[in-house]
C-alpha cells in the first residue's frame, strides 16, 4: 500500500513540474513576447556587421603592410602614387 501511495505522489509531483515548465515555455513563445524580443535584432545585426567590416579592414591593412615590407616596397612611395 505504501508503495502505491509513493508512486502516486511521485507521479503527481512530476506532473505538476511538467505542467509548470510547459506553461512557462508557452508564455515565452507567445507572439507578444517574441515580437518584443525581436525588436532589437536589426540593430544588433547592424552593429555586428560594422564590427566585422572594421576587423576585416584592419586585418587587410596589416596584411598589406606585411606584404610591402616583405617585398621591400617603400610604403611612403606607394602612398604618394595612390
Amino acid at each position: 500500500m505504501m508503495k502505491r501511495v509513493f508512486w502516486v505522489a511521485l507521479g503527481a509531483t512530476v506532473g505538476v513540474v511538467v505542467v509548470n515548465r510547459a506553461a512557462k515555455a508557452a508564455k515565452k513563445l507567445a507572439p507578444g513576447n517574441l515580437a518584443g524580443s525581436a525588436s532589437g535584432v536589426p540593430g544588433r545585426i547592424s552593429a555586428a556587421f560594422q564590427d566585422f567590416t572594421e576587423d576585416v579592414r584592419s586585418a587587410a591593412a596589416e596584411r598589406e603592410f606585411e606584404l610591402y615590407h616583405t617585398l621591400g616596397v617603400d610604403t611612403a612611395e606607394h602612398d604618394k602614387r595612390a
